[in-house]
């Protein structure tokens, strides 16, 4: 059996696979300090070696990760990731295979390796808190000179003050909660304000509706810079088909028109990130790849 993570801006992930399908899974809201994190991985493993006979574990990751050594890079939706390589750590106490890469990534792999598809150049969008990407090519990742192709979520785009802003901060509904408390002083969840966009109240449809142009923008630069055959969806608003044909319609009218798109959801929603991990677990174990040979820190 195999423990994956797939670690979050607001939570963490978990869950036990056996036979390549999910068992048991659970999750744990983010703590604040690399110490306590650290002590969540190492607590969470022991719980499950008491019950189980666990034979590697996978991390899917924010941040622009090196998967052969374990360091994260860059910049995360959980700040303090960076600070250590608990990856590493993770292997060297517990002597088991331990295989990290970055989340969206993670979601690529699992379509790649349990999806249905027979396309070769595919792009992913993984919609959360921010928006991260990912480039496949014939089965394997675009990786970049700097770890850091697919990311589509620092793209700029102008806000509607005229401001820069990156992708992440305006298309996804998290930050339109956020812009709403700030704005507003309307303190709903991303749910109610999702159901009330559809309801046409103000000013939930206006906000939401202008993260759709964002995010529609953002889909028509990716199509033609990349060029993909697919855009996948990933994150836990791609099982809604409501947001799925919202998008659709957006990128059916005006200048978004002018190109065509094969925009679909991932095939595990949520859990992509999870089986993810895994698929990059089994491929790891059966190279023979190991984190602490190639890590310069203990």
């Amino acid at each position: 059996m195999y423990l994956v993570f797939d670690i979050g801006g607001s939570s963490t992930k978990y869950a036990l696979i056996e036979n390549d399908k999910i068992i048991e899974k659970s999750s744990k809201a983010q703590v604040k300090t690399m110490d306590e994190f650290v002590k969540f991985f190492e607590d969470t493993i022991i719980s499950y070696q008491k019950k189980y006979k666990i034979e590697g574990i996978g991390l899917s990751s924010p941040g622009t990760v090196d998967p052969l050594t374990g360091k994260i890079l860059g910049q995360s939706a959980v700040e303090f990731i960076t600070e250590y390589n608990f990856a590493y750590h993770l292997e060297k106490k517990f002597s088991l295979p331990v295989a990290i890469e970055n989340d969206a990534n993670c979601a690529a792999f699992a379509e790649v390796y349990y999806g249905n598809h027979k396309k070769d150049y595919i792009a992913f969008l993984i919609i959360g808190s921010g928006i991260g990407g990912a480039v496949v090519n014939k089965g394997e990742i675009v990786r970049g000179a700097k770890l850091e192709s697919g990311e589509f979520g620092y793209m700029l785009l102008k806000n509607e003050d005229g401001n820069y802003e990156n992708f992440s901060m305006l298309a996804t509904l998290p930050n339109v909660r956020r812009k709403m408390i700030e704005k507003y002083g309307i303190n709903d969840t991303t749910y109610q304000i999702f159901d009330k966009y559809f309801k046409k109240e103000e000013p939930y449809f206006s906000e939401v509706d202008l993260m759709f142009d964002y995010l529609a923008m953002g889909i028509y630069n990716i199509a033609y810079t990349i060029d993909p055959e697919i855009i996948y969806l990933g994150g836990g608003i791609s099982s809604d088909e409501r947001f799925i044909n919202e998008l659709k319609k957006k990128l059916g009218s005006g200048i978004f028109a002018s190109k065509a798109y094969d925009i679909r959801p991932v095939s595990f929603f949520n859990d992509n990130n999870l089986y993810g991990a895994y698929a990059n677990l089994m491929k790891t174990i059966k190279e023979g790849r190991s984190l602490k040979q190639r890590s310069e820190d203990d």
